[in-house]
């Protein structure tokens, strides 16, 4: 008998990992002209803090509400269920987008859950409800119920995928939310990902400009960053921001740059 050893899987080119997120970072753009549109009425987007993903999004965004194509309203951090339907409710007309941006106690909420699910439902009305009594609605003058014609886009650092697969408590739940949206996984999880998206940004000339950077300095900080992957503390574009602000500090930026960013041995 034959003994077959497992295969282990090929490890992906830096040129290979560089196109496929070349691709993905593509279609999210057009994922958020789909939103601006109003053909597409939610989207997840999970990847990797720190990869570019709320920046593209933003970008979109702004110059669409510069346009006078759409307004949107941006949310960052924690939100109850009723400060939820309060932002549904003000973002429920069409042409207006609400982002959720790392709002992630929400999808560990049952009460959110479903205000998400009656908001994004594929039915031709979707009817949102707040079934409970409530002194800040009323105060507020927000009804119990209204119909929700807006777009939602999520970011999050969640991998709804896996947690599906898991079929941990709150799978299903995720699952009938996945059902409504469309779905975009960046992609990014490892570190040599990260060091790929990482260098895509630093050499793009509008990040170049903005930093007010030349491309050696850029070059430099690349290297340095390759050269200690496995000892910096946090990996992500915050990562070559920081490197810029000692780069602008001093000439001699690489002592600071081990002793402020680096594990110590």
């Amino acid at each position: 008998m034959t003994d077959f050893a497992p295969q282990t899987p090929a490890l992906e080119s830096f040129t290979d990992i560089s196109e496929r997120l070349k691709t993905t970072f593509g279609v999210l753009e057009k994922v958020a002209t789909g939103v601006i549109q109003t053909h597409i009425r939610a989207a997840i987007v999970s990847g990797a803090a720190g990869c570019g993903k709320t920046y593209v999004l933003e970008r979109a965004l702004n110059k669409a509400a510069s346009d006078g194509l759409i307004t949107y309203e941006s949310v960052k951090g924690a939100m109850s269920p009723i400060g939820l339907y309060r932002k549904l409710y003000e973002c429920a007309e069409e042409g207006c987008i609400l982002v959720l941006d790392d709002c992630d106690t929400i999808f560990a909420d049952m009460d959110a859950l479903n205000l998400l699910k009656a908001a994004l439902d594929t039915t031709k009305t979707r009817k949102v409800h707040w079934n409970k009594e409530s002194r800040v609605l009323a105060d507020e003058g927000i009804p119990n119920s209204f119909e929700f014609n807006g777009g939602v886009l999520f970011i999050t650092n969640i991998d709804f995928a896996t947690e599906i697969e898991q079929e941990k408590k709150m799978s299903p739940h995720y699952k009938a939310l996945m059902s409504r949206c469309l779905y975009v996984d960046i992609g990014i999880h490892s570190k040599r990902e990260i060091l790929v998206r990482i260098g895509q940004v630093v050499f793009n000339e509008e990040f170049l400009r903005a930093n007010e950077l030349e491309k050696a300095e850029a070059q430099e900080m690349m290297k340095w960053i390759t050269l200690n992957l496995g000892r910096i503390r946090v990996l992500s574009i915050r990562t070559i921001l920081q490197l810029v602000s000692l780069v602008k500090t001093d000439d001699d930026w690489r002592p600071m740059a081990d002793t402020l960013m680096l594990k110590k041995r």
